[in-house]
């Protein structure tokens, strides 16, 4: 099993030991795209898991003060939507890394 850290941060020089010790041929190329497109996506869910949040807590503070929510609770389910797609695509990415 390849250690996954070093996988990110030394991909040229893994590829080149499993090409001396095992005459196994890594692409690179494709290994830094995915790895780049799982950063993306990573920090695109996690933006949208924050926005939620906040909004959640702003709807937990309107309800309290008797106020309307109905805008805020739209806005939350549209994010729980994308945010869906997004943890889908990232754990797509997941999958194509660890094969």
């Amino acid at each position: 099993m390849l250690d996954p850290a070093l996988l990110r941060q030394h991909p040229a020089d893994l590829a080149e030991r499993l090409r001396s010790t095992r005459s196994f041929s890594l692409d690179t190329a494709e290994l830094e795209s995915l790895e780049s497109e799982r950063k993306r996506i990573q920090v695109r869910t996690q933006e949208l898991q924050s926005q939620r949040n906040s909004k959640s807590k702003a709807i937990g503070q309107a309800k309290a003060k008797g106020e309307d929510v109905t805008a805020l609770m739209a806005e939350v389910a549209g994010f729980g939507d994308e945010l869906k797609a997004s943890e889908d695509a990232l754990e797509a990415i997941r999958a194509k890394l660890e094969t």
